[in-house]
């Protein structure tokens, strides 16, 4: 007679092979109520004060001025829904027609200043992006089943549909999910290229790799790193005669299919750029890659934009360089108490740890070691792991890429956040999930199967409360290695703990609390203070003051900040953690006593993990 642990084991397993459509179903609209809910109430985030309006304009005018530092396609799916709202675009400001990149102006002016609902071209500009989270969540799915069973999609999935950082990037206008997303696929068809070079897999490599491209310019790494898999295949294929043919096939294949997807891009670009002048881009050109080291790449633009029909290639290699430039000139950063406008090598392995959920760390180091201690007691190591290579391109690739792309990221010099390293993860949710499940069914086949079920549990729960514990704060997410997100103000700031994403939910407080009756506010983010705090100026003909001046404030709580003000002698006093922990720097570059004032003392509040609000008396 089977005893009670394996019937109910039995059970579950029946349960889960019967109902596992349903599950990954329920998983994936869980991820979207979540999403939803922390959505609605996140105001502008840095990044979506230019990603926004840039996207309305490429739909728009087919006209790519703004924003060339980013591809296209993440802002065209955020933009669709805004060809439908009947807004007002600020195409007769200098920063349309005359400025180079006037995005940010471009973009405080479409969503604040001449009348937009900014709360709703918000909402209907992310709902895409989560809607292509929650597509590629069954696509994940799908694949992932596939390929090794329903348990470890499942699993997967889980891991996916529940992790802060997925959640929180998914519900943005930024590149960072479209990254996430696009990079994997183009890992999976070169797999399937690998497995079977035909036509029609070099056909969707070609498109694989064009699509990441278009979705983050850091794709661009995808080249040299399948180009080193494609000589690993060649060298360690079966076969060990008629290398030429091998070289043809895979070598020539991949290139091939590299070359492809240089036409794709173009192709996606031309209507892009449809309208934009031939003057506008050129003016572009010169001001985007105006740096001294940068002057041989700016020539060869120009140049190459004089030749017929080159203009979408030069649009997206003017991107191209622009984000080597970017990366080369780093970014002011804070870590660990320290600032400096270069990079710390210990930022994203120490980032990695504490936004990454503790569950899935033990799994993934449980898997490590594992992996390690059977490769060390293996004889003949070297022709195993060929053999396991060749057995298994797909979950090699996946693994070399996570590794690679963390590898480059440690050693660039722009530590922004952990959406730097966001395209990591769906490689270890597959990796980690393949491990478990393969340790779960050894061991469940021993001794150890009741405690190894307990454990399991045990980490899944942790998991998935940890996810519900943060809602719907995800962007500032912490593990409990340093008490969560309260405590994230001692070792990072940006987008890692503060883009701005709490603006809406300080005016939310500042209603809460009717005794706050005065509060300055130093602000780090896309919103506008004053949209929120303050009233609209019209004109003496009734018209909408559309500017930046066009608010009045003399009758609102609301006081504009900043730390080069001086000492603040009002009672309450809002700074956004960036600006607060980023001031180490410039008061110290400006000889000024900044903010230290206020990191001497504890904040009688912590929007969102991101505003700190502090009473001086």
């Amino acid at each position: 007679m089977k005893s009670l642990y394996h019937r109910i084991t039995g059970s579950v397993g029946g349960f889960i092979r019967e109902w596992h459509g349903f599950i990954a179903a329920g998983l994936l609209a869980a991820m979207f109520g979540l999403g939803v809910g922390s959505m609605i109430g996140n105001s502008a985030i840095v990044d979506e004060v230019a990603h926004i309006p840039a996207g309305y304009s490429y739909l728009h005018y087919g006209d790519y001025r703004l924003n060339p530092e980013h591809p296209p396609l993440i802002k065209d799916l955020a933009a669709i829904p805004l060809q439908f709202m009947h807004l007002k675009f600020p195409d007769n400001e200098p920063a349309w027609t005359t400025d180079v990149n006037g995005q940010w102006e471009s973009g405080w002016n479409f969503l604040y200043h001449l009348g937009n609902n900014a709360d709703a071209i918000l909402f209907w500009s992310r709902l895409p992006i989560l809607l292509l989270a929650i597509a590629f969540g069954g696509i994940l799915y799908w694949i992932v089943r596939r390929r090794w069973g329903v348990a470890v999609a499942l699993l997967t999935l889980f891991f996916y549909a529940l992790s802060p950082n997925i959640l929180a990037h998914s519900t943005l206008v930024t590149t960072d999910l479209g990254a996430t997303v696009f990079m994997f696929l183009a890992i999976v068809s070169f797999a399937r290229f690998a497995e079977r070079p035909t036509r029609g897999n070099f056909l969707l490599l070609s498109l694989g790799l064009a699509v990441a491209q278009v979705s983050k310019f850091s794709a661009f790494l995808l080249y040299p790193f399948l180009g080193v898999v494609t000589l690993g295949l060649v060298w360690l294929a079966k076969d060990p005669k008629r290398p030429v043919e091998r070289l043809k096939v895979y070598l020539g294949g991949f290139i091939g299919a590299s070359a492809l997807s240089l036409i794709w891009i173009w192709l996606f670009y031309i209507p892009h750029t449809w309208n934009m002048p031939e003057s506008v881009q050129d003016r572009l050109i010169e001001g985007s890659l105006a740096s001294q080291t940068m002057t041989a790449v700016s020539h060869a633009l120009m140049a190459l934009n004089n030749l017929s029909l080159m203009k979408p290639l030069v649009q997206y290699l003017l991107g191209v360089a622009m984000v080597f430039g970017r990366v080369a000139g780093g970014n002011v950063t804070y870590f660990n108490g320290q600032v400096t406008d270069q990079s710390f090598h210990g930022y994203f392995p120490e980032l990695f740890v504490l936004k990454t959920q503790i569950a899935l760390l033990v799994l993934l180091a449980v898997a490590v070691v594992l992996a390690v201690w059977r490769l060390t007691r293996q004889k003949h190591v070297w022709a195993r792991m060929q053999e396991y290579f060749r057995a298994h391109v797909l979950e090699c690739t996946l693994g070399g890429f996570a590794a690679f792309y963390f590898l480059i990221s440690v050693s660039g010099n722009l530590n922004l956040g952990i959406r730097h390293i966001l395209p990591i993860y769906v490689p270890i949710f597959i990796l980690v999930a393949i491990a478990t499940v393969k340790r779960w069914r050894v061991l469940a086949q021993t001794r150890w199967a009741r405690p190894s079920a307990v454990v399991a549990v045990v980490l899944l729960l942790w998991y998935g409360l940890s996810t519900v514990a943060a809602y719907p704060a995800f962007l500032s997410y912490f593990n409990e290695l340093i008490g969560g997100a309260p405590n994230a103000g001692k070792y990072f700031s940006d987008s890692s703990v503060d883009w701005g994403q709490d603006l809406r939910r300080l005016k939310t407080y500042v209603d809460d609390h009717p005794e706050i009756n005065r509060i300055a506010v130093d602000y780090f983010g896309g919103g506008v203070p004053a949209y929120y705090f303050c009233t609209r100026k019209y004109d003496e003909h009734g018209q909408l003051v559309a500017t930046a001046a066009g608010y009045d404030c003399s009758n609102s709580v609301y006081e504009e900040w900043h730390s080069q003000y001086g000492r603040y002698t009002g009672q309450y006093i809002a700074v956004s953690e960036t600006f607060l922990e980023n001031d180490r720097w410039y008061s110290e570059l400006n000889d000024t006593p900044g903010y230290e004032y206020l990191r001497q003392r504890e904040p009688i509040a912590k929007i969102g993990g991101s505003i700190y609000v502090y009473k001086l008396y």
